[in-house]
């Protein structure tokens, strides 16, 4: 599954370890949809939206 996701990455244009690194230096987790570790707008990632609670 992880080879999936990571080779789905590579396809859009988007490095999965520069998400890493950028993830490891915030409290918060990071999207599962779009990489941003921010904190939650109303249950929901604050970049792509994605409903998470």
């Amino acid at each position: 599954m992880r080879d999936d996701w990571r080779d789905a990455l590579l396809r859009e244009g988007v490095d999965p370890d520069a998400l890493g690194a950028a993830s490891s230096t915030s409290e918060e987790p990071p999207c599962p949809a779009c990489g941003t570790a921010a904190p939650l707008v109303e249950g929901a990632c604050s970049d792509c939206g994605l409903q998470l609670e």
